[in-house]
């Protein structure tokens, strides 16, 4: 320990290394080998379990924190083989770079007393894992309805038969006898609007006679029903019986029928 450190009953945080990373891990790790370390030439050699256990941090924290002090030049390590590494303080900018700062991308010295392997990790500024995140895809991947393979579309146009007022020339030629109550049948009927529904429509009055196709369409619109249907067809009706006069009976009463 630098022989000017001289204050006791707490750690000392130098102001170069607060200003140099704005990390609270890297400062606690510095103020508890600070801590253990304070008062004696021999330095600190306490384990990386009693720094973890005291900063409050994870062991990879821990080991992260301590490889980039000792790269900035804050700790000074001796490493002793089977027994704890031992780290003495720097307490004044050891200006190794620019006010203490390791590069981002810069490679940190691996603790001896790692366990596991490390994962890449940007220091300098704020501590955080580097990830690399994909790019937003501006044009939406969509499934085709019959092939079920991927492909880029643009936004889905909206359904012109939606409306209740049909767009020009919507009807077929061959129901144009019937293209005024087809128009207003679709003004008024219940239900969904769509191009689908307009084609079954369409279909079902082909299938019938004009007439047909007349009541039917007349019988929707009446009802305010969503959908056209086959008029049913009339019975037949029996002739009335027949009316007899006066004379039509005297006439039967004198005629002899043997």
């Amino acid at each position: 320990m630098p022989s000017k450190v001289s204050a006791s009953g707490f750690a000392i945080v130098p102001y170069a290394l607060m200003e140099s990373v704005q990390d609270a891990a890297v400062w606690a790790v510095y103020a508890v080998v600070h801590r253990h370390g304070f008062g004696s030439s021999d330095g600190c050699w306490t384990s990386l379990e009693t720094i973890r256990r005291e900063t409050g941090v994870s062991r990879k924290l821990v080991q992260r924190s301590l490889g980039w002090l000792k790269d900035a030049g804050w700790l000074m390590a001796e490493y002793r083989s089977g027994y704890t590494t031992v780290y003495r303080v720097v307490s004044e900018d050891p200006g190794k770079t620019d006010l203490g700062r390791i590069r981002p991308g810069s490679k940190t010295t691996r603790v001896k007393n790692d366990l596991g392997g490390r994962s890449k990790t940007t220091w300098g500024g704020r501590s955080k894992t580097t990830y690399e995140q994909e790019p937003n895809n501006k044009n939406p991947r969509t499934r085709t309805p019959n092939r079920g393979e991927s492909s880029e579309t643009t936004p889905e146009k909206k359904d012109p038969m939606r409306l209740k007022r049909l767009p020009a020339e919507a009807v077929p030629a061959d129901l144009a006898d019937c293209a005024e109550l087809l128009t207003e049948f679709w003004a008024s009927k219940k239900g969904t609007r769509s191009t689908r529904v307009f084609t079954r429509v369409c279909n079902k009055l082909r299938a019938w006679s004009p007439d047909d196709r007349k009541r039917s369409l007349e019988s929707s619109i009446n009802n305010g029903w969503g959908d056209v249907f086959e008029p049913r067809r009339q019975a037949a009706t029996a002739p009335a019986p027949r009316q007899w006069t006066d004379d039509q009976w005297s006439a039967l009463d004198g005629a002899s029928l043997f």
